[in-house]
């Protein structure tokens, strides 16, 4: 099975205050993928509908810089899909020692991954695939976390944990994880789900992270 994961906001250590105010949730959502050729009718069809000339030039569209329009036929289109949804939402409040934030985010999503390893009773490989923001050491430590069992309980018949970077650009799945994590913030940061209602339905899971 395919998870793809992308994030909205910021991990902000909780001791700074007005840091954790201006940014208080960290969403890690995941998109299960189910069926493969509807994400991507979803992104091409946005760009056939007659929309602004900007985002027909943009080379990916995103949740943050499209209007109203564009944010309600993606969500809509992506509710109408066999795919399933995942989320962690991390309180910045809640982090109340010094940490890498990197160290967070690893966790974050190591954690959300065997929860929905778990929730599905998946067995054979896993591919957990990202944007490709991670190099060097930082790539390497990503994958090595992702991989460690420990602590964890999986089914029996669990294969690799194989982790693709990949160009967001060039990805729609990416793209559309990124719309689904910009509505669950939204629900939480500006008590507003009018983003969230259209996928909502499809939200399989969630996770309250609560760091150590």
């Amino acid at each position: 099975m395919q998870v793809y994961l992308d994030e909205s906001g910021s991990i902000v250590n909780g001791l700074v205050a007005k840091a954790s105010e201006s940014v208080p949730y960290f969403v890690l959502a995941a998109l299960v993928l189910r069926e493969d050729h509807s994400i991507k009718r979803c992104m091409k069809d946005i760009r056939r509908k007659k929309i602004k000339k900007k985002y027909k030039q943009t080379s990916e569209l995103k949740f943050h810089d499209s209007d109203d329009l564009i944010k309600r036929r993606v969500l809509e289109c992506i509710g109408r899909t066999n795919n399933d949804i995942g989320y962690a939402i991390l309180y910045n409040s809640k982090i109340q020692h010094e940490v890498e934030p990197q160290l967070i985010y690893n966790e974050i999503c190591r954690q959300l991954i065997y929860e929905i390893i778990n929730n599905y009773g998946l067995s054979g490989q896993v591919e957990v695939i990202i944007d490709k923001s991670l190099y060097g050491a930082h790539r390497t430590a990503f994958d090595a976390h992702m991989a460690d069992r420990s602590g964890m309980i999986v089914p029996v018949s669990l294969g690799e944990i194989k982790v693709t970077h990949v160009d967001s650009k060039s990805c729609p799945y990416i793209q559309a994880v990124d719309f689904i994590a910009g509505a669950i913030n939204r629900k939480y940061r500006d008590d507003d789900d009018c983003y969230y209602q259209k996928i909502q339905h499809k939200i399989a899971l969630s996770l309250d992270f609560k760091p150590d």
